[in-house]
């Protein structure tokens, strides 16, 4: 049961922006309703998990947030050295739950409520973005070339902005998600429902207990 994030990651560092100029970045976040998809398999959803980089051994459950990002420049005032710009975010978060497990079952509330969480942990993220693109857009966006030029590469901008938000997204999911994917949070899990969903999460087996020595 990972979250799943559809962000190509990728880093780059920018040129940083000149101390004179101010750069300023508005943020605006279309917030998609989460639906429940029911109808994949764990054959599926794992497969999913594979695609999306992660291990496909639970395949029972999956939070996956598609992300549409646009970035839009407001103003290039030259003279007064001022650059705004606009980032639209975007998304639509979707859960899905295998239908080897019945709607009415232990199980299927068990793994609703376990992805519900990477939701949580998501929407954290997405919460703490817009600092995170205003402190980028210092970084990103050459102001040395419309010095020199008067003008700037909106292209080569836009591919370090998104080269720089992909990277920070996907740095500040993996601070959360890891959290409740432990190998200990899934044991838990497969005991839980009379063991319901321990044929579909392999665990390892428990730590041992190591002895401590007497002094």
């Amino acid at each position: 049961m990972r979250a799943c994030f559809f962000a190509l990651v990728a880093f780059s560092c920018g040129p940083a922006a000149g101390a004179d100029w101010h750069i300023g970045n508005r943020v605006v976040i279309e917030h998609g309703t989460l639906s429940i998809d029911h109808s994949k398999s764990v054959k599926e959803i794992s497969a999913a998990q594979a695609k999306g980089g992660f291990k496909a051994d639970h395949g029972v459950g999956l939070f996956q947030n598609r992300i549409k990002t646009e970035l839009a420049f407001t103003e290039l005032a030259v003279p007064n050295k001022r650059l705004s710009l606009t980032t639209k975010i975007t998304t639509t978060p979707v859960i899905y739950v295998a239908r080897e497990l019945p709607k009415d079952s232990c199980s299927y509330q068990l793994v609703l409520g376990h992805e519900l969480q990477h939701q949580e942990y998501d929407l954290e993220v997405l919460r703490a973005m817009p600092d995170e693109i205003q402190n980028l857009s210092q970084d990103v966006f050459d102001t040395g070339e419309i010095d020199r030029t008067g003008s700037l590469n909106q292209a080569r901008a836009r591919s370090r902005f998104f080269q720089q938000f992909n990277f920070v997204y996907k740095t500040l999911g993996e601070m959360r998600h890891p959290v409740i994917d432990s190998p200990e949070s899934y044991r838990r899990l497969s005991g839980l429902c009379n063991g319901g969903l321990a044929a579909y999460i392999p665990v390892g087996p428990a730590p041992k207990a190591v002895a401590k020595k007497s002094k």
